[in-house]
């Protein structure tokens, strides 16, 4: 049976009322899968895998979050955590934390936490005989060299495309290897594959980055490539529904909203007021421009930040990413909302809450 065929039904599933573990909890999609998880299952024990539990409590958005549980560790170093008595029970793990950094320089951080960081809590599945969810991303199987392409859940990984971009890499080998070693412990894991997520409450401004970036009109050019979002909301709520779902499959796609670069910044435009930039130039051009701007600012004798995107993400810009679920919505009741509601949101949330933008 094909692996997106399969539907594993005499497997085990998080089950209701029991502990819950999420990890990456204090990021932008951790807030919204732990809203989320109040929302859909007020019964359920939840804990979170904090690095710093007091850097948990300054965050304004937890207290409303009631009771939960703080467990003190990370998904790689000191394995201590794993024999928390507050695990005993343990009903299902939602696995969110990950290194994003979209650059060649010093990967070996990401790739240990985003693949061997992934394998230590298949195994505290396997301990616990739990499901785990996985959130993955798009990348791995949807990154194309020209418009027109989509990815299902049976595309095959685009191993070659982005063999040097180590974020996406790492993710490729974190599936991979999960799910060998899923397949060995008997454990039930499903893979989420979002693509870029946006809305409200992005309080790291990481995600909302290149939203950030428009309103303050720092984007000197746009060069032709493509663009894919959908609303964090929509990908929390289906990320706890593949947690409880009781025959989930092994791989879920959150299709959105497909474009190109330049109709995205020109939807920004239109619900900003901030006019989109109108410059497009060729991606070797501005490729050449960040390797230059990069390697200056290296040269200079304090650190500074090279003013022009990394050559890594002039790369990745000039590719299209498109993916389609054939099961999200029948089975986990995904759906997008409307592009421009949840770039309206975002561009709210930001102006209200980003100390440059605060009107």
């Amino acid at each position: 049976m094909a692996l997106h065929e399969e539907k594993q039904a005499n497997r085990p599933h998080a089950r209701r009322g029991h502990t819950v573990l999420v990890t990456g909890a204090t990021g932008f999609l951790g807030r919204h899968v732990l809203q989320a998880l109040r929302v859909l299952e007020p019964e359920t024990h939840i804990c979170v895998l904090v690095r710093n539990p007091a850097e948990w409590q300054k965050l304004d958005w937890t207290a409303a979050l009631g009771p939960v549980d703080l467990i003190e560790g990370g998904v790689t170093g000191d394995d201590a955590w794993l024999r928390d008595p507050r695990l005993n029970g343990l009903g299902g793990i939602l696995h969110l934390a990950a290194i994003v950094r979209h650059a060649r320089r010093d990967p070996q951080d990401m790739y240990e936490t985003n693949v061997q960081g992934l394998l230590r809590l298949v195994r505290l599945a396997g301990k616990h005989q739990c499901r785990i969810v996985f959130s993955s991303t798009s990348g791995t199987v949807a990154c194309f060299n020209r418009a027109g392409k989509v990815a299902l859940e049976d595309a095959p990984y685009v191993d070659q495309t982005v063999k040097n971009w180590p974020y996406y890499d790492s993710k490729i080998q974190a599936e991979k290897q999960a799910r060998l070693l899923a397949a060995e412990l008997g454990v039930l894991l499903t893979v989420v594959r979002p693509p870029v997520m946006l809305g409200p409450g992005d309080h790291r401004f990481r995600s909302s980055g290149n939203v950030i970036k428009h309103l303050q009109r720092k984007f000197p050019f746009l060069i032709h490539g493509g663009m894919h979002f959908i609303d964090v909301r929509d990908a929390a709520t289906a990320l706890v529904r593949a947690l409880r779902h009781p025959a989930a499959r092994p791989v879920y796609h959150l299709g959105g909203t497909a474009t190109s670069i330049e109709v995205f910044f020109r939807m920004l435009q239109e619900v900003s007021g901030v006019p989109a930039p109108t410059r497009v130039i060729p991606q070797g051009l501005a490729w050449s421009l960040a390797t230059v701007a990069e390697e200056a600012t290296a040269r200079l004798p304090q650190k500074r930040k090279s003013p022009l995107p990394d050559p890594v993400v002039i790369e990745m810009a000039g590719h299209w990413w498109d993916i389609q679920s054939r099961y999200a919505e029948s089975e986990l009741g995904y759906k997008s909302r409307p592009p421009y509601q949840t770039l309206a949101d975002t561009v709210l949330w930001l102006r209200e809450n980003h100390p440059a933008l605060r009107t």
